[in-house]
């Protein structure tokens, strides 16, 4: 049984990891209320402003 806890853990630690790679992303932000995204947007999914630039246009 130890060796399905062991794997549990390590299966586990990975999805923790990938999520928070995942969230570390953000390509794109909404100029009008600072929201973050790793895609694209015409508009805004949070405020529907159109000012979704690239994250790197500070």
């Amino acid at each position: 049984m130890g060796i399905f806890n062991r794997l549990g853990r390590e299966v586990e630690e990975f999805k923790q990891s990938a999520k928070e790679a995942a969230e570390e992303r953000h390509d794109y932000r909404c100029e009008a209320c600072d929201a973050r995204f790793a895609t694209e947007y015409e508009e805004c999914p949070d405020c529907g402003a159109e000012a979704v630039v690239a994250a790197d246009d500070e």
